[in-house]
């Protein structure tokens, strides 16, 4: 029996079209069930393009081979990291405050300066009307400096010859526990300090 609240709506197909729906449907659906569901979904969009399917069943032949070598290779640094920082804060290790205070002062010369950046690299960050240090890290990121004000970088540009360890701790020490204007922020994976910004 009709629901009274429905519309009636007519659609012409060919009598071939027709016996071709009739015979593609299962016994316990009715054709014009199946022509209200297609239209529904055809409508929200619902329907995956043949050639989006047959790339999905192909799923076999991607070869993810380069990224399990990326993700070997990030495994691998995370490890070298993690056994640096369980070596740095083994008790003992840490040097005493006084060599970190005299590594600090001697970095200090080294850290780049807001003005050591290019004036096109200062004026497109000012005319960006941003944060300063959020301008020194998308410049340092999209490789527009050839500033580098990293531990490793600031570490071979010191006379002695001090490991980057300590000298990454003393740059933190002048960021955190003096009044020097130290600022840092990760640009491309690696902390990057730089002063008068």
């Amino acid at each position: 029996m009709a629901n009274r609240n429905q519309v009636p709506l007519n659609v012409r197909v060919t009598p071939e079209k027709k016996e071709e729906w009739k015979t593609s449907i299962s016994n316990d659906e009715t054709l014009a069930g199946v022509v209200r569901r297609a239209v529904d979904r055809e409508l929200n969009d619902e329907y995956v393009h043949v050639d989006a399917a047959d790339h999905l069943d192909g799923g076999d032949d991607i070869d993810f081979s380069e990224v399990t070598t990326d993700l070997d290779s990030l495994s691998g640094q995370v490890e070298a990291l993690q056994r640096e920082l369980d070596d740095a804060l083994t008790p003992g290790s840490m040097p005493p405050e006084e060599q970190v205070s005299e590594v600090a002062m001697q970095a200090l010369a080294h850290i780049p300066r807001y003005s050591d950046f290019s004036d096109n690299v200062r004026r497109e960050i000012d005319s960006r009307d941003m944060d300063r240090l959020q301008g020194v890290k998308t410049a340092v990121e999209g490789r527009q400096t050839g500033v580098d004000g990293s531990a490793q970088a600031i570490a071979f540009k010191m006379d002695d010859d001090e490991s980057e360890l300590i000298v990454r701790q003393a740059l933190i020490y002048l960021e955190n526990r003096t009044t020097e204007k130290v600022q840092s922020m990760i640009a491309g994976g690696t902390r990057h300090w730089v002063r008068d910004v």
